[in-house]
């Protein structure tokens, strides 16, 4: 049975996607050492690499490619994790309070 833990603190229910569930995916993977993720969260970070111009596509095999030179093949927990970095840079270049 998997156990998720919440992140602490109260995130603004205004925030949505993958931006929401960023800050919760990092604790989990912090807090129970556990790189798993949903069906759901994979889509979101697509979505949200999808808005930063980052193309990518579900192979038969459940892995994904993402375009770019040249294009990579990631598995599912990789791929979020890609997305976790490109927030991460954002919210950095966006300096305080760029994190809602």
């Amino acid at each position: 049975m998997r156990e998720t833990t919440a992140a602490p603190g109260g995130h603004s229910a205004v925030t949505r996607g993958f931006e929401a569930i960023a800050d919760a995916i990092m604790y989990r993977w912090a807090v129970e050492r556990d790189t798993w993720v949903s069906p759901t969260e994979v889509e979101q970070t697509r979505v949200y690499l999808q808005r930063l111009g980052i193309a990518t596509q579900l192979l038969p095999d459940g892995r994904f490619v993402v375009e770019g030179e040249p294009a990579q093949v990631y598995d599912a927990a990789p791929l979020v994790l890609l997305g976790l970095r490109h927030l991460h840079a954002a919210r950095r270049s966006a300096g305080p309070g760029a994190r809602r």
